[in-house]
């Protein structure tokens, strides 16, 4: 039964990882230019593209899923940096993850009718059907769902950042001496007044 999915063979990789897309990224990457024979040579094939956009469209880290397709983790950056095309299926996939895990949400709390989904063997084409069985709706992922969202609160929640709050360890830094810097000139000013009065 193992033979019959192709481990790569779902709806993200489907839509997007096109024979198109691997060229248009190519074609941002390599610096030869028009009638030239020199130039980077971009080892990036269209099976590890596949293979990176179907690990990251399942919630892995970029720097795991370039590596279980063979790109090294420097590479990667240099692709991203240099292709608009690859940042932007990238982002897609990395969403995916995010759009399959609130529909996997909802059918849990929907519950699901029983059906049956076709596949086709690889090798002879003739159509395979599995039968689906019926879910009741789980009263326990809709109660998640609903703590989670504050029975229809704030979508964000208490992971919304706070206006003006760092947001990394350079802008507590940054925050600290700034304050710092205010604390000094509070504390000067109140020498010179204690001074002047003591005179």
């Amino acid at each position: 039964m193992d033979n019959l999915v192709s481990p790569f063979d779902n709806e993200f990789v489907k839509t997007h990882c096109t024979d198109d897309l691997h060229k248009k990224i190519i074609s941002e990457l390599t610096t030869r230019k028009p009638g030239e024979k020199t130039g980077r040579k971009i080892n990036l094939t269209a099976e590890m593209l596949r293979v990176f956009l179907y690990h990251v469209s399942t919630g892995k880290k970029l720097k795991i899923s370039a590596s279980l397709a063979g790109i090294e983790e420097n590479t990667r950056q240099k692709y991203n940096q240099n292709s608009e095309t690859f940042r932007r299926v990238v982002s897609l996939a990395e969403d995916n993850a995010n759009a399959v895990a609130v529909e996997a949400v909802f059918k849990a709390m929907a519950g699901t009718k029983p059906g049956f989904v076709q596949l086709k063997h690889p090798k002879t084409n003739e159509p395979i059907y599995i039968q689906i069985a019926a879910k009741d709706p789980n009263v326990q992922v809709a109660q998640w769902w609903l703590e989670k969202n504050k029975y229809f609160g704030n979508e964000e929640g208490d992971s919304a950042a706070v206006l003006g709050a760092p947001q990394n360890e350079r802008e507590v830094e940054l925050q600290e001496m700034l304050l710092n810097r205010h604390y000094d000139y509070v504390r000067r000013k109140q020498r010179e007044a204690s001074s002047k009065s003591n005179e």
